[in-house]
Order: C-alpha cells, then sequence, then structure tokens
C-alpha cells in the first residue's frame, strides 16, 4: 500500500506533462508533491500499525484510506488532461466519478469507520454497530451515486443519501470518543488526546481557511495546500497513540489548543460582525465604505484579547484540570486505603495483578498459579482462559518463586513484545515481594 501510494505521485506528474492547451487544476497547487503528504501519511501509518499489531483494523483502514486518495490524484489528473483534450482519452466521465468517489472513500473511512474502532480496533459496544453499517452504507451509497452521474437524478438522490449515511457516522464517531473518554482508564484517555489534539489542529486551520476564502477567494489552492497539510496529523496523532502513546505527555498542549480554537472562533466572529457593522455605519453617515471599519474592528479586538483569552483559559480549566474537591480527595483516600489493605491480603493483590495484566495486554484470557508453580489448576482465571499461554512471568521474591501469571492470546493477534514481556515481570516481581510480606507476621513485616 505504501509502494502504491508513492508510485501514484509520478504517474500525476507525467499525466499531466502530456500536450494540453491551457492549464490542468492539477499543476496548481493542488497539484504539488506537499498535496500528497497526506496520502502518504495515512499509508505509513497504517503499515507501521499493521507492522506491530497485524489484526488491528484501524491500520488497514489507513492504509486503504492513504492509497484511495493517492489513487483520486491519479484519476482526476486523467480525466482534466481528457477534458482538456476533448477524444484524447478514454471513459473520461467515468474516471473523473471514481476520482470523486475515491477521494470521499481516503476522507471519510479513517475519520468514520475509523474512530469508531479507535483506539483499540472495537467498538465501545455493541449498541454502536450501526454507525459502522452508516459508515459504510454511506460511503458505498457515495460510490454508486457518483458512478450513476451526479447530474442525474438517481444519482444525486444516491449520493445525497450516501453523504447524510457517512455525515451521521461521522458524528457518531465523534460520539463514540467522548463515551470512551467518560468510561475508559487514564491509558486510553491519554491515546483520545492525541486524536482531539489533531482535530483541534484541522479546526484551526478550517476556520482560517473560512476567513481567507471569505476574503481573498483567489487563494483558495493555496487554503486547499494548507488543509492537507493539516489533514495529515489525523494519521499521525493516531499513530503515536495505538504505538507509543505512553511516551509523551501532551495535557498542556490540549488545554491550551482548546483555549485558542474557541478563541480564533470567537474573534473571527467578531471581526466578521464588527467589520459589517461600522461598514453600514460609515455608508449610512457618508455615504461611502471606509478602511475606519476595519481600524476601529482591530482595535476592539486588541482590546478584548486578553480577557477573552483569561475566561476561556478559566473555563477551560475548570472542566479538563483536576479540581481539588471533597469527592475527589475522598475517593483518592479510598484507593490508597484500598492499596494497603490489597497489599495486606496476598491473594487480592495477586488477582489485581491478573487482571490488569489481562486488560492491560487485551489478552482473551489468563491465569495465575499460587504456591506451587507445577499445579496446573489456576488460583485464578480471567476472561476465555483456554490453557493456551502465549506470556508466562515468576512471580519471585529474591530466590523465592510464589508462583506464575499466564496470559493467552492477544485479541490484536500482536505477540508480547520484549519492553511489554519486562513491565509485567516488574509488577509480578511487586507482587511477590507483597506476598512475602503477608506472608509474615505483623512485627516481621515491618523489621522486613
Amino acid at each position: 500500500m505504501v509502494g502504491l501510494s508513492v508510485a501514484t505521485i509520478p504517474v500525476v506528474r507525467l499525466i499531466i506533462a502530456q500536450p494540453h492547451p491551457g492549464r490542468l487544476g492539477m499543476e496548481g497547487e493542488q497539484g504539488t508533491p506537499f498535496v500528497y503528504v497526506g496520502a502518504l501519511a495515512f499509508s505509513i501509518v497504517g503499515a507501521l500499525i499493521v507492522s506491530r499489531h497485524p489484526r488491528h483494523p484501524v491500520g488497514w483502514i489507513f492504509g486503504a484510506a492513504g492509497v484511495s486518495v493517492a489513487l483520486s490524484g491519479v484519476s482526476e489528473a486523467y480525466a482534466e488532461l481528457g477534458a482538456a483534450v476533448p477524444g484524447s482519452l478514454p471513459a473520461v466521465s467515468l474516471v473523473n466519478a471514481i476520482s470523486g468517489a475515491t477521494f470521499l472513500l481516503g476522507f471519510f473511512l479513517p475519520t468514520s469507520v475509523g474512530l469508531l474502532l479507535f483506539p483499540d480496533g472495537r467498538l465501545p459496544s455493541r449498541r454502536w454497530r450501526p454507525a459502522i453499517y452508516a459508515g459504510v452504507g454511506g460511503l458505498a451509497l457515495q460510490f454508486i451515486g457518483a458512478l450513476a452521474g451526479g447530474s442525474t437524478t438517481i444519482g444525486d438522490v444516491v449520493q445525497s443519501a450516501g453523504i447524510a449515511a457517512t455525515v451521521a457516522a461521522v458524528l457518531a464517531a465523534v460520539a463514540s470518543l467522548v463515551v470512551r473518554w467518560e468510561h475508559t482508564p487514564t491509558d486510553v484517555r491519554q491515546q483520545l488526546k492525541w486524536v482531539g489534539a489533531a482535530a483541534a489542529i484541522v479546526l484551526i486551520e478550517l476556520v482560517g481557511e473560512v476567513i481567507v476564502i471569505t476574503f481573498r477567494p483567489a487563494l483558495l489552492d493555496q487554503a486547499f495546500l494548507y488543509f492537507s497539510l493539516a489533514y495529515t496529523c489525523v494519521p499521525i496523532a493516531v499513530g503515536i497513540a495505538i504505538l507509543r502513546y505512553g511516551l509523551y505527555e501532551i495535557d498542556l498542549l490540549i488545554n491550551r489548543a482548546i483555549v485558542y480554537v474557541l478563541l480564533t472562533a470567537l474573534l473571527a466572529g467578531i471581526y466578521s460582525a464588527s467589520t459589517a457593522l461600522f461598514q453600514r455605519l460609515f455608508v449610512g453617515v457618508t455615504g461611502q465604505s471606509s478602511d475606519g471599519a476595519i481600524v476601529i474592528t482591530v482595535f476592539i479586538l486588541a482590546t478584548i484579547f486578553t480577557p477573552a483569552r483569561n475566561r476561556l483559559q478559566a473555563a477551560v480549566d475548570i472542566r479538563f484540570k483536576d479540581a481539588r474537591d471533597l469527592k475527589r480527595l475522598m475517593g483518592a483516600l479510598e484507593r490508597e486505603i484500598d492499596a494497603v489493605v490489597g497489599v495486606m491480603v496476598g491473594q487480592r493483590v495477586a488477582e489485581r495483578l491478573l487482571h490488569d495484566a489481562t486488560e492491560g495486554a487485551a489478552a482473551v484470557g489468563g491465569a495465575l498459579y499460587l504456591d506451587v508453580p507445577t499445579v496446573d489448576r489456576p488460583a485464578a482465571v480471567r476472561g476465555s482462559w483456554d490453557g493456551q499461554a502465549e506470556l508466562v512471568v515468576p512471580l519471585r521474591a529474591g530466590s523465592r518463586e510464589f508462583g506464575r501469571l499466564a496470559l493467552g492470546r492477544r485479541r490484536t493477534g500482536a505477540g508480547y513484545g520484549e519492553r511489554e514481556r519486562d513491565s509485567v515481570q516488574r509488577a509480578a516481581d511487586a507482587v511477590a515481594q507483597a506476598l512475602s510480606l503477608a506472608s509474615l507476621g505483623p512485627e516481621q513485616a515491618v523489621a522486613e
């Protein structure tokens, strides 16, 4: 997929280099290699995800999206050349329809179905299946409508229905991320923050693009180029979130991004409304427009910028920072006490190890064996444990071994890496130390 995406770039350049009168649209900013950064990013990130998690659907969706956008560029160049030189190429109308359909596929597939399955490749619950059906069905209807011809009644109706279904799926995908945020542990929230950061960048670019196009329509080609570069942040953020999210901390970035997205939208709205209002006042008083309207508007924006930013920052801090309220503090105390009690009760802390390791590794099942490592009957099991272990680590404290932890295959199909094995082993050794202390009397444990 990566190779195919890369190969489309010289193919497009070769097509538009053929003799033709005038200038093709692909020869402008939309035809520069920078526009293909988005397609390459989706393909490369998809390949990286699949290389680590071969069965992860998001990786394959990203790879397919990258190829689809790249092929859209080839078919668009072909259609433009065929239109510029009538009769020179066959099936120009069909290829043009395919160009539009493949672009929509590459744009909406990762932002609808891809986000619905982010970050673990599964839906939040079975109730979200209609959203998947809407996403896939919407893309299929758009493809059929494009092939039927958007200028025909049937084609227009089918395409409109497809767009409506796709938009519904995208909205459902955003809603699913909100649901995941509210019902997931901290590590998954860190993954969601990366996607939120990318979405904020795209949103900021779109706001700026609307402003630029409103006042300088001639800059449409450049605006499309900047959108392509901003859109590239989406696959990059998803790739980091799935592959290496644990190495980064982006809370401050998310906080500032939310503030400045809201601030940009607020100031843009005030600028547009104020300019129109003062221009009408100048026309009403003097009979002609004046640049004074812009000067006054800029003065107003400069005056309210800092107060508006501070108010937005305070509002965002209240929502996204951990408030030192009674409920949170009491909850923290309860968790600390629970942790101490858990260490004192050896069986309990060992079962916590089994639970967290199975969930964290996305294993289909796991088992915990205590006291005698050779005993075949586990002390506790988790998930669908069938006795087939792909990762086994001992629970050891010094020279003494208290048992072993066994994890089955992972739902993503990926194997257990060395870093993951070491992480589980360190936790298992800590649990073994707790088991060692729990087996001692109170005075002996304090002495230890």
